[in-house]
């Protein structure tokens, strides 16, 4: 079976209610022996005057990986109707060092990033690389309807190492999101030979829907038989076969 690693990409750990659901799964994932990568946008806690620096904290003590998750958003408008991606290279390079200082003020120096709207390009990989981050998760992996033409997406049918003058970075596809694992991914388990591994993501917000937390908790009660893994074990083992390619 391939192994399977759940990841959150974390934007609202600030709202009470959404934490509440949050809190519920990391701990219930803690007391079965698993292990989550929570992908934490710390600027939308900022923008609303929050610290979020005990929840994050408390994640981390839980046992789960805490990685980056970045929007690239213009200044402060970072919600619907106003928001504005500004993938300029000086705001995308301002917006990936702004979040992870404030992480590494929380106590956590990210290696792990997905970005937000899988927005990536140059700009970004080479900052992760200058930032020392050893995975990036922004790619995707393609749907079995085919892949979508989409300026600033990556699709990888395996893992890549990217690098420059500087240094290395793994780029490990996201396979599917969680609704997205009922519809197709479950038929992957056994596809071995086209993927090693399944990332299935889920926004922590997501969790609000009554039928998305009732889908995390389905799939969560199908694979507890297998450990549920962070993304680092994955990281090590690709490193590995990839840097001696």
């Amino acid at each position: 079976m391939l192994p399977i690693t759940l990841v959150f990409h974390a934007e609202k750990l600030h709202d009470e209610r959404v934490w509440r659901r949050v809190e519920s799964v990391a701990r219930w994932l803690a007391v079965q022996g698993h292990q989550a990568t929570f992908f934490v946008y710390p600027f939308r806690a900022q923008v609303a005057g929050q610290d979020i620096t005990d929840r994050v904290q408390t994640l981390a003590t839980l046992g789960h990986e805490i990685g980056q998750h970045t929007h690239f958003y213009a200044g402060t408008k970072i919600d619907t109707p106003e928001k504005v991606n500004d993938l300029r290279a000086a705001n995308v390079v301002q917006c990936l060092h702004r979040d992870y200082e404030t992480l590494r003020c929380m106590g956590y120096t990210p290696q792990a990033f997905t970005a937000g709207a899988w927005l990536v390009d140059e700009t970004v990989l080479d900052t992760l690389v200058a930032l020392g981050f050893i995975y990036d998760c922004s790619a995707r992996f393609p749907k079995p309807q085919g892949m979508t033409s989409v300026p600033h997406h990556r699709w990888l049918v395996s893992p890549q190492l990217y690098s420059n003058a500087q240094g290395c970075l793994l780029c490990l596809p996201t396979t599917c999101s969680l609704g997205e694992w009922w519809k197709w991914g479950r038929s992957m388990q056994q596809a071995k030979d086209h993927i090693s591994y399944q990332i299935v993501y889920t926004h922590d917000y997501d969790l609000l829907s009554l039928h998305t937390y009732v889908l995390l908790w389905s799939f969560l009660l199908m694979t507890h038989r297998r450990r549920l893994v962070s993304a680092s074990p994955l990281v090590k083992k690709l490193w590995e076969d990839k840097v001696h390619d």
